[in-house]
């Protein structure tokens, strides 16, 4: 994972407390550092947002375009990655300072084995699509293009488009999503709530009236598409 502040006391302490549970941690103490040393050894990025020379927010936009792999904010309060969600830059997660080191560990540790889940799934035959309207959705590749254009989903965002799809027509609890996207009880049911209206932006054409993913008042969503699989010789 690569860890990333211009604070270089945090950036030891998050480092140290990685070796103790086994985790390697790559170090950068600015943007451009962090650009540097990013490669296809990484499997998360746990990134500070109040940087001098280059924010975070910046960073995440430039490594959004790099990679898909996690991407976990240092923020100094809640209301400040609710703002990062609202740009939709494609952060994955956010931990509060101060934080808790064992909540910082089971969140990035949860994070990585959804991601190793997600990298290591493929068939070894043929190719799943999943189609709906303009959506496809090549499951191997995990590809997902609207039309001719590719949607850049984060992990989270695939993980949650693929639970809706799988369970089209069935009104779906926000715990019942959070319990099987997110499979951690450390995130309350406004994640699910957030991520969705992440999600809407990038697949719906209308998202004030969603044509895909609809609201249950109440209760939680509906995928309201007929989906269809077709298998494709690789």
């Amino acid at each position: 994972m690569l860890v990333v502040d211009d604070d270089k006391s945090i950036v030891r302490m998050v480092s140290e407390f990685m070796k103790l549970y086994g985790l390697e941690a790559v170090t950068a103490y600015s943007g451009e550092t962090a650009i540097n040393k990013l490669d296809n050894s990484i499997s998360l990025i746990l990134l500070d947002i109040n940087m001098n020379e280059l924010s975070g927010i910046e960073l995440c936009k430039i490594f959004r375009e790099r990679t898909n792999v996690p991407i976990v904010f240092l923020t100094a309060n809640s209301s400040q990655y609710d703002m990062v969600l609202g740009l939709g830059i494609g952060a994955d997660d956010y931990i509060t300072k101060p934080f808790d080191p064992v909540e910082l560990i089971a969140r990035v540790k949860a994070h990585i084995r959804r991601y190793n889940q997600y990298r290591n799934i493929s068939s070894n035959h043929d190719s799943e699509v999943i189609e709906f309207d303009k959506i496809k959705i090549f499951k191997d590749s995990h590809k997902v293009l609207k039309g001719d254009s590719e949607i850049n989903l984060t992990v989270t965002e695939y993980n949650l488009l693929i639970y809706f799809v799988q369970n089209h027509g069935k009104v779906l609890t926000r715990r019942q999503i959070l319990n099987n996207v997110w499979k951690s009880d450390m995130y309350d049911e406004n994640t699910v709530t957030t991520y969705t209206k992440r999600l809407r932006k990038k697949i719906e054409d209308d998202v004030k009236n969603p044509k895909f993913i609809k609201s249950v008042r109440a209760i939680g969503y509906i995928f309201d598409g007929q989906a269809k699989n077709n298998l494709m010789d690789k």
